[in-house]
């Protein structure tokens, strides 16, 4: 009876990490995408500091995606 309730707070964590890396993994593609819109030939200055400041964000959201690709694999 114990265990009941681990396995369902254990698949309830495994469920939540993967929504979440699923969901970092969605937000990234669409950053990578608007940092394409602002950093093509011919952007004016404003749209490349914005296409650089969307990509400096991006980055950090790569790292988050990688903590919770970790955070799963821990729990294997």
């Amino acid at each position: 009876m114990t265990d009941q309730p681990l396995n369902t707070e254990y698949t309830q964590l495994i469920d939540d990490i993967n929504d979440l890396e699923e969901s970092l993994y969605e937000f990234h593609l669409r950053l990578r995408n608007m940092t394409k819109r602002h950093l093509y030939r011919g952007a004016t200055p404003a749209q490349k500091m914005a296409g650089m400041l969307i990509e400096q964000i991006d980055t950090e959201l790569v790292a988050l995606y990688r903590r919770a690709a970790e955070m799963r694999s821990h729990l294997k």
